[in-house]
């Protein structure tokens, strides 16, 4: 079990320290949208491991990376060092002894892992204090240290503690969005569909803080929505189940809507590439302005307007299938590029809160 990330009382004020300069911050990074992408810091993820094509990956409350590729789990030593080990390996006989990661995501509270382990593969969930350290990383056996659903998955990522949504769906049939009861028995989950008929391959999904569910059409059939359309779904309604094709707000048709995520301000990163359209090339921000002008019935976004919609290239060749993660901790948005991440350099106050959860890092090693 990890000592790393079992704070001793006094590494537990240190972060308090933090979360307040967190919310302290909050005032300069008001316009986030527009300052994104005016600088990135380029770093390396692990090598790609055997069995897979890239890495993926998400942050802890405290700002470090926790990244998933072949079968290894790695932990970055300290928020924004790119500096990763290995510190879980996972079940081979639940894996066929790798992954090709399709996702992981850390739940809201910090306290749970969930990995899609890619296609025809399970998806595991398991304690962030079940990981090891650099120097003994932990087996996440199943039934023991973690849970493995045989759930279909492109996409995850958590509405709550225990309610894992995924998308998922069979090429040529309409993909859904379904929720995953992760207290639920591994060998019977509950994993209820809650969006359905989308009448194109999976995409990306995400909620913001109004628990709205975000989700989209991957590849169009061309039978009903264009790849690329993204729609949002009041909670009370998607609760329920709705109709993708027929319910919610059409927010716009932006590349092909996936690795979506939400920042701190409701802004919405929109990544892949939709090439019969030529719409390719760049990670899209959707501007939480816009969003809130479509929820309140003035229409989808206009893609052509920079108030609504920037198009980050870090590479600067357009040429680039990105995806994207964000990290709460430090403000950072991250730009997916295989193996290499680009993350946005924060306002200057959160580079110092940046500092700031390294130093907590470092220090909590020590305790």
């Amino acid at each position: 079990m990890s000592t790393t990330l079992r704070p001793s009382v006094a590494a537990r004020s240190r972060c308090a320290l933090v979360l307040s300069l967190v919310a302290a911050a909050a005032p300069a990074m008001a316009d986030a949208f527009s300052t994104y992408g005016d600088h990135y810091r380029a770093f390396a993820t692990p090598p790609v491991g055997n069995g897979s094509f890239g890495v993926a990956g998400d942050a802890l409350p405290d700002g470090r990376l926790l990244m998933v590729t072949g079968n290894s789990v790695f932990l970055e030593s300290h928020a924004g060092s790119a500096v990763f080990s290995e510190v879980a390996i996972l079940d081979a006989s639940q894996t066929g002894g790798s992954t090709d990661p399709a996702f992981l995501t850390v739940s809201p509270d910090g306290q749970r892992i969930a990995i899609g382990t890619g296609f025809g593969k399970p998806v595991a969930v398991f304690e962030t204090n079940a990981l090891g350290t650099p120097n003994a990383p932990t087996t996440l056996t199943s039934g023991t240290l973690a849970d493995y659903f045989t759930v279909g998955h492109f996409d995850g990522t958590w509405f709550d503690n225990t309610s894992l949504a995924l998308t998922a769906g069979e090429f040529g049939q309409p993909s859904f969005v379904s929720m995953l009861d992760t207290t639920s028995a591994p060998d019977n989950p509950l994993n209820e569909a809650v969006v359905t008929n989308i009448l194109g391959g999976s995409a990306g999904v995400a909620f913001d803080s109004a628990g709205r569910l975000y989700t989209a059409n991957g590849f169009a059939y061309g039978t009903g929505s264009d790849t690329g359309n993204i729609r949002v779904f009041e909670a009370a309604d998607w609760l329920g189940g709705v109709d993708f094709e027929t319910e919610g707000t059409f927010i716009g048709d932006i590349l092909s809507g996936n690795a979506l995520n939400i920042d701190a301000d409701g802004n919405l990163f929109v990544g892949g590439g939709d090439f019969n359209n030529f719409d390719a090339g760049y990670l899209g921000i959707i501007s939480a302005h816009a969003i809130a002008g479509a929820l309140a019935g003035r229409g989808p976004i206009d893609p052509h307007n920079p108030l609504h919609l920037a198009r980050l290239d870090p590479r600067l060749d357009g040429f680039g299938f990105f995806g994207s993660a964000f990290n709460p901790a430090t403000g950072e948005l991250y730009i997916t590029d295989g193996q290499t991440w680009y993350a946005t350099v924060p306002t200057p106050s959160s580079l110092a809160l940046l500092a700031a959860a390294g130093l907590v890092a470092r220090r909590r090693r020590r305790d």
